[in-house]
């Protein structure tokens, strides 16, 4: 008795130890960097579950209705969600049940639900790989799948709470009660389809794994083109069926119970925006499913006819059913395709998402995966997102072809299909990598069974229980330490990346979250907006102005940082990671790329009134970094945003005379070392109103003045120190642009622009003078000083200059009087913030 309860049982502590690493990795070693003591609740990840946040906090605030439409985004259009029902409704439920009330709490308790995902993962990725393969190869794939590091891990780490998880989750799932289904019903008799009713264990699978698909569709509605891979796999199912080891009847019955049940599932969440998007809650996914049962019942038609003996009888002998069914499905896709275009476009849109372009390609996520450093063919992405198990992962699919030929057992090829689909995906976008991370767990656990299978290592470990030593010994010592040396070759380096990768979690940093708590607590509007960020808003038309209540104002940033700007600052973002608002030069299309790569105030304040914008945000990183992503998106290609706004490629050294920039390597002293790989800016992203912002503070600019400054950057940050160089290079070879030299000290990381009408200064002036100029010393709520200073031609013996500084202002960042000098000739000026947000005029005559 205990031997039959050891032979069933033995998998449930490998699988429960899975869990319990997975949840180690998840939680214990990312806990400092998530729980920290500047900020009250959790510090979540990234930029997108702060969306979320902002999603389950509204929700719990009206439960059970949540945002379809949200406003409080995209200014002046708002925007149709297409985050999903299951990880808002999950969160919410899940911070009920905690008692969590505050903002602070309920991102606190939320901050756990991915772990849970992510570890939890071990049972469907145990159970999709002993259904197709065995037990054994399951529970090294449970024990592979938690400890994958990269982006799967990434995304199910304390604090990331993303649906990215819940798609592999719910999708691994899906398929693996799936195979599960069409084992249960490979096993029992079942002739036809009248005795389905009888068959109510297996039924309960099929059922199962609509649900699974239905939860999957609610996480990401894109995920319906799982469905596409089950119809893939059971075309080529049932057009080798005379190959395959293929029972027809059951594929079908568990595709259409599966495709029926995920429909009912999906179907109160089918018309919640308009149109058919691929991306969004539309009617468009309940149709796929609809489209899929009726393909899957014309396959068993087809199927049917041919068993009947009906194409034999009208003269088609020989084996012409593979020719019959492919014949039929591409008549069946051409009829389709002409009454239903929209299904031309979705797989348009399907191989958009696999085979990104154009501005897209600035995106982090979507970098073609195994050119993503550099344009040239690397592997260095896959050690570092799926360390040994890709290694073994590659093999394990060629061995499983291998075992497809050898064994004709269909399910292979269902797998086979999942993961070829998903190494596709994965070539297209780096993003899919927490998707391959669970094709990479389960063909690894394929190919190292097998080895282990052909060194006898489970016969050793079988013989030692019953003789100890000797029952090695009757295998070979040296097969059962290769055998032990392979696992550890899997197993450690993999372990070792994960208990690594998951001790450094990302998220906002101390400047942004300040910048933003004060945005939220001291510009106009607080009592209003902290109310109407949690109203249910009513939708609005597609591509026109939502119809805002008075006083309402867009907030411009680069679309990185709006789910920031709505769930912490509760203000409403002009651009988001959406990837909303961006704009173009190239199309005249306002948005924030034009705005901060504008060349003149005029063309930038253009697009400001256009969208409606009060406050400007910039940051080092928009400066630096980033900065190419806002060109590329701009101009609409990276050599033209190169040739614009890079003067080339700089060295720079540290040698024992100090700092330097070298434009080739022969330049650079004998006696200096190479501390930094530099894009060298050229003179137009100078006059960029991004480099207005940061790398000069604003000086000169006639409306827009700081009125908020983070904490300083560190100079030993790279994008600190790029910034220093940027100054450094702008002293040194653009001065005559006509703007003062700047300081080469650290600034803030993070500064706060409001766009005003500005206050208009004129006068007359003595004869024979050419120009008047205007200075303030401007003191930031971090106690640095700077100049602002603006020049003004004469025209007809006047002047006229605007100026956006007050004395006095209302704002921490506080501005000296103004000098205005003509000649000989200087006089001081105060103004207040009236004068500058209602644009009133001063007279200031300098004769």
């Amino acid at each position: 008795m205990t031997r039959e309860i050891l032979d069933k049982y033995w998998h449930l502590p490998f699988i429960a130890l899975a869990i319990i690493i997975g949840f180690y990795l998840r939680i214990v070693n990312p806990w400092n960097s998530v729980f920290v003591p500047w900020m009250d609740g959790a510090r979540l990840g990234g930029n997108d579950p702060w969306y979320y946040f902002r999603l389950i906090d509204n929700c719990l605030h009206n439960f059970p209705d949540r945002i379809w439409f949200d406003a409080f985004t995209y200014y002046p259009y708002g925007t149709y969600v297409h985050f999903g029902p299951f990880l808002v409704y999950f969160s919410a439920i899940v911070a009920k049940l905690a008692g969590a009330a505050t903002p602070a709490q309920i991102r606190s308790v939320i901050a756990f639900v991915p772990t849970i995902g992510g570890s939890l993962l071990a049972l469907p990725a145990y159970l999709l790989t002993k259904e197709v393969f065995n037990k054994k190869a399951g529970v090294i794939a449970s024990l592979l799948v938690v400890i994958i590091p990269g982006q799967l891990l990434a995304r199910s780490v304390l604090g990331f709470n993303d649906h990215h998880v819940w798609e592999v989750f719910w999708m691994t799932s899906t398929l693996a009660l799936f195979a599960c289904s069409v084992n249960s019903f490979g096993k029992v008799e079942l002739r036809n389809l009248s005795e389905l009713s009888e068959k109510k264990r297996e039924l309960l699978i099929a059922v199962s794994a609509g649900l699974a698909f239905g939860f999957y569709l609610l996480a990401w509605a894109a995920g319906f083109f799982t469905a596409f891979m089950i119809l893939v796999y059971a075309f080529f199912a049932y057009a080798m069926k005379n190959y395959l080891r293929t029972n027809t009847l059951s594929i079908a019955t568990t595709s259409v119970v599966t495709f029926l049940v995920a429909a009912i599932i999906y179907l109160p969440f089918a018309f919640k925006a308009p149109g058919y998007g691929l991306m969004f809650y539309s009617p468009l996914q309940l149709y796929m499913l609809l489209l899929s049962i009726v393909i899957i019942i014309v396959f068993y038609l087809i199927d049917y006819l041919d068993r009947r003996g009906y194409y034999a009888s009208i003269g088609l002998k020989g084996n012409y059913f593979p020719i019959i069914i492919t014949a039929i499905s591409l008549i069946l896709l051409g009829i389709v395709l002409i009454i239903a275009p929209v299904i031309h476009s979705t797989i348009i849109g399907i191989i958009g998402v696999t085979k990104p372009a154009g501005g897209a390609l600035t995106i982090a996520e979507v970098q073609p995966f195994f050119t993503m450093y550099g344009g040239q063919f690397t592997l260095v992405p896959a050690w570092q997102n799926f360390a040994m198990t890709f290694f073994f992962a590659i093999p394990g699919i060629v061995y499983t072809v291998y075992k497809l030929i050898k064994e004709r057992k269909s399910l292979y090829l269902f797998v086979l299909v999942w993961g070829i689909v998903m190494l596709v995906a994965l070539t297209g976008q780096n993003r899919f990598a927490y998707y391959f991370g669970v094709v990479s767990a389960v063909f690894a656990a394929v190919m190292l069974d097998a080895l282990l299978k052909w060194l006898k290592f489970y016969e050793a470990i079988s013989n030692a229980a019953k003789d100890g030593w000797k029952g090695i010994e009757r295998v070979g010592y040296t097969k059962f330490v290769v055998a032990i040396l392979l696992v550890l070759i899997l197993f450690h380096p993999t372990l070792s990346e994960a208990n690594t990768y998951s001790k450094y979690g990302g998220g906002i940093n101390k400047q942004w979250y300040d910048a933003l708590v004060w945005i939220r607590e001291n510009t106009p509007g607080k009592d209003f907006y902290d109310k109407y960020y949690y109203e249910l808003y009513k939708p609005g038309k597609p591509g026109e102005p939502y119809p805002y209540p008075e006083g309402t104002y867009g907030v411009m940033s680069w679309w990185d940082y709006g789910h920031w700007i709505t769930a912490i600052a509760h203000r409403i973002p002009n651009a988001n990671p959406f990837q909303e608002g961006i704009g173009n030069k190239y199309d005249n299309q306002p948005g924030a790329a034009p705005f901060f790569t504008a060349f003149n105030e005029s063309y930038a304040n253009a697009i400001a009134d256009n969208l409606g914008v009060k406050y400007v945000i910039s940051d080092v990183e928009m400066a630096t970094a980033k900065f190419y992503a806002m060109a590329v998106w701009a101009e609409g290609s990276l050599d033209k945003a190169w040739k614009v706004y890079h003067a080339g490629t700089g060295y720079v050294y540290q040698s024992p005379h100090g700092i330097g920039i070298a434009f080739n390597r022969f330049a650079i002293p004998g006696n200096a070392k190479v501390i930094r790989i530099l894009n060298v800016p050229s003179e137009s992203y100078y006059r960029t109103m991004e480099a207005r912002f940061h790398i000069f503070d604003g000086c000169g600019l006639q409306h827009y003045r700081m009125v908020y400054e983070s904490g300083f950057v560190n100079v030993f940050n790279s994008m600190g120190f790029d910034e220093m160089m940027y100054r450094n290079i702008y002293n040194n070879a653009y001065a005559k642009m006509g703007l003062p030299k700047v300081n080469i000290t650290p600034t803030g990381y993070v500064k706060v622009f409001e766009y005003v009408k500005g206050v208009k200064i004129t006068g007359r002036v003595p004869t024979g003078m050419d120009e008047v100029v205007i200075k303030a010393t401007i003191t930031t709520n971090q106690n640095r000083t700077f100049v602002y200073e603006q020049k003004a031609s004469i025209k007809n013996g006047t002047y006229k200059l605007i100026v956006p500084y007050a004395q006095n202002s209302k704002y921490p960042v506080k501005a000296s009087d103004y000098t205005i000098t003509a000649g000989s000739v200087t006089k001081t000026v105060s103004v207040s913030d009236k004068d500058v947000e209602e644009g009133r005029t001063i007279v200031v005559d300098l004769v």
